[in-house]
């Protein structure tokens, strides 16, 4: 068994969480652009029905707004840890790059822009989880 500092296995989580929001981030870019082409879609059908299918037209529009509120709340959250990484890919000052996220969150709380600060809170979590994790120390 392989002995890792704290710092680097901190680094690690950090690391693999970010990648995940990234993961998250492409995810959504595919799904945005899916929705626009079933927007297309749609409004090509409610032109169709001689203008009867506006709801189809509402609920794919919701959708995608609620997509492109998640997208770039989730940009934020990636612009806000990148600046706290260094040329080699580490993270520097754990604690002021949660402090960021908190930051970002509570001012969209203040704005009251509630969903965007709900999504904030929760990539927050997962960024504490990683800094703050409790080792494994059964053999």
């Amino acid at each position: 068994m392989a002995i890792i500092s704290r710092n680097m296995e901190t680094q690690e989580r950090i690391i693999s969480t970010f990648e995940e929001l990234q993961s998250a981030i492409q995810g959504l870019k595919s799904q945005i652009v899916e929705f626009e082409m079933l927007f297309n879609e749609a409004c090509d059908r409610h032109i169709a029905s001689d203008f009867k299918k506006e709801w189809l037209i509402d609920r794919i529009s919701s959708r995608h707004t609620m997509m492109l509120i998640r997208y770039d709340s989730l940009q934020l959250i990636q612009e806000t840890v990148s600046a706290y990484r260094d040329y080699d890919g580490l993270f520097l000052d754990h604690k002021q790059l949660l402090d960021a996220i908190e930051l970002l969150m509570l001012s969209h709380a203040e704005e009251e822009e509630y969903e965007i600060a709900a999504i904030i809170k929760k990539w927050h979590e997962k960024f504490a989880d990683a800094v703050y994790f409790l080792a494994d120390l059964s053999y």
